[in-house]
């Protein structure tokens, strides 16, 4: 270690018995804060700047650690103990507020009705989409696995729809959550191994395409492809007030975060991505395009020297 690093720049973090040496690489005074998310990893350096893909927070991993505190396969999906039955009810939802729960449930569910909640299950489909709720409103899904059918089919999403997502493990898509107009909570998802067939798949973990105002997207570990983990495009309509915090970004994406308002459904506004971990994509961390998010507090990791989601 440089004699220059200070004793203060070293620490030792240990998450269920996986150990951790962050070292910060010296930097201009005041500038060692740490993020609300960055605990688990009691790193000791900020990132600051954002936009050009080249990270400057001065950060040194010295060995992968467990990310305590974001999910993965053992805190995502269905919980432990819940007994599950074959599902047996309809595959569209008509009625407002019902309530499917500890079901396994082979094909595509599809909500038409407002305050529908489905939880606790299992979805194994292998059309277009895992659960279609276009249009319904005010759409819980919480602590669901979801599994599309991979290479072998053309899934477009785990879900599609505005409402609170949460806690759910997802995969074998070509996306994993596509959301819908107006406000949405994406919370604790743990999304990986995207997959879908055909020669130039468009991977998202997270798209954000037009018409929404008022989305949390927070705590969720994305490990994406291709593409992107977090996408914001104006396709479909204007974008407004998107807080996109305290997520950990893995994976071979293009970039882990595209915000892109080149398109013609109106301008994104209120855009904020802050105190995430970040590893680098293919060409940088994040892509913006005639938009101006607000970029602070993430901490920026190279290629596979990210800590890796766990308890």
């Amino acid at each position: 270690m440089p004699m220059s690093c200070s004793l203060a720049a070293m620490r030792l973090a240990k998450s269920f018995g996986a150990v951790a040496l962050i070292v910060a690489a010296p930097g201009p005074a005041g500038s060692h804060q740490l993020p609300p998310h960055a605990e688990p990893w009691l790193s000791v350096a900020q990132a600051s700047g954002a936009g050009d893909g080249r990270a400057r927070s001065g950060i040194v991993l010295v060995r992968d650690a467990v990310a305590s505190g974001f999910p993965d396969a053992s805190t995502a999906g269905v919980p432990p103990g819940i007994n599950l039955e074959e599902y047996t009810g309809p595959m569209e939802i008509t009625e407002a507020g019902t309530v499917i729960e500890n079901a396994i449930i082979n094909g595509t569910l599809r909500i038409t009705a407002d305050n529908v909640v489905v939880k606790n299950s299992v979805i194994k489909y292998s059309g277009s989409w895992g659960i279609d709720a276009e249009g319904a409103k005010n759409v819980t899904i919480q602590n669901n696995d979801i599994t599309g059918p991979g290479y072998s089919g053309t899934a477009n999403a785990a879900i599609l729809g505005s409402g609170n997502f949460s806690g759910n493990d997802i995969s074998k898509s070509e996306n994993g959550i596509v959301l819908q107009g107006g406000a949405s909570t994406v919370k604790g998802n743990y999304i990986h191994d995207l997959e879908v067939a055909g020669s130039d798949p468009h991977y998202d973990g997270i798209s954000v395409q037009g018409g929404q105002n008022g989305v949390l997207i927070e705590g969720n570990t994305v490990i994406g492809r291709d593409t992107s983990d977090v996408f914001i495009k104006n396709d479909f309509g204007p974008i407004a007030n998107v807080k996109v915090i305290g997520n950990l970004l893995l994976g071979d994406s293009g970039y882990p975060v595209y915000v892109d308002g080149r398109a013609n459904g109106g301008p994104i506004t209120g855009v904020t991505i802050s105190n995430n971990h970040v590893e680098i994509g293919g060409y940088g961390y994040y892509s913006v395009e005639n938009a101006s998010p607000a970029i602070s507090g993430n901490i920026e990791y190279p290629r596979n020297g990210a800590p890796m989601p766990g308890r």
